[in-house]
């Protein structure tokens, strides 16, 4: 309000010959009115946010808003061999898991994991294990897939004895992969290397020495 008060005059008028008063209130409506437009804005503005998440007021997009869901598409029970603990190195604990074989079946495939492949982990210092799995599945066809799988473990409560007769491992926080499967161009399969995929992982008991993955297509 200093700017207004530098335009009085001595005599109680303004510049413009009007009465001081009636100046400073006119002043302070335009800057009520001012305020009231940046609050409507301000309003608006979060209505537009707050809507894009519910479907109303969303920007306009060439293409259709789309919600991104899962659908099933294969379960592998892989065999796995004894641990290579490579040790502590400077990115963590280096250990890897070599792959033995399997199989797998879904709805619209199903065949071999041969046993040429290995899950490389890496436990870091936060607890964190990564994963980097890579091996190839054989189709009944004969048909070979390429796939490499990375994800993250996160470690949770202990979870005790489980329900299985056997010792249960500590039951992670989080624990979600990205399979990401090559198959040939041109061929039956071609349509894999067309979608995004997201794992789950579930150990099986010891004496199996297998683990279950479950991949699910992204649509």
């Amino acid at each position: 309000m200093s700017w207004i008060k530098r335009e009085k005059q001595d005599n109680g008028r303004d510049l413009a010959g009007e009465p001081a008063s009636g100046h400073v209130s006119t002043r302070r409506s335009w800057l009520t009115g001012v305020g009231v437009l940046f609050a409507a804005n301000a309003v608006a503005s979060a209505g537009v946010l707050g809507g894009a998440s519910t479907g109303e007021s969303e920007p306009r997009s060439l293409w259709p808003y789309q919600t991104p869901g899962t659908r099933f598409l294969l379960e592998a029970r892989v065999t796995i061999g004894p641990v290579i603990d490579i040790g502590a190195t400077s990115y963590g604990h280096r250990r890897i898991i070599p792959i033995s074989g399997g199989t797998f079946r879904g709805p619209r495939l199903s065949g071999e994991v041969l046993d040429q492949g290995e899950d490389t982990q890496l436990v870091r210092p936060d607890g964190v294990t990564e994963i980097a799995a890579r091996y190839t599945l054989r189709t009944h066809e004969g048909t070979l897939i390429y796939v490499t799988n990375c994800g993250l473990i996160v470690p949770g409560r202990d979870a005790g004895a489980g329900n299985a007769g056997h010792p249960a491992p500590p039951v992670p926080q989080y624990v979600r992969t990205i399979p990401k499967l090559e198959a040939p161009r041109d061929g039956h399969y071609e349509w894999l290397n067309q979608a995004l995929y997201v794992g789950t992982l579930n150990p099986l008991p010891p004496a199996e020495r297998a683990v279950v993955v479950r991949f699910f297509e992204v649509t």
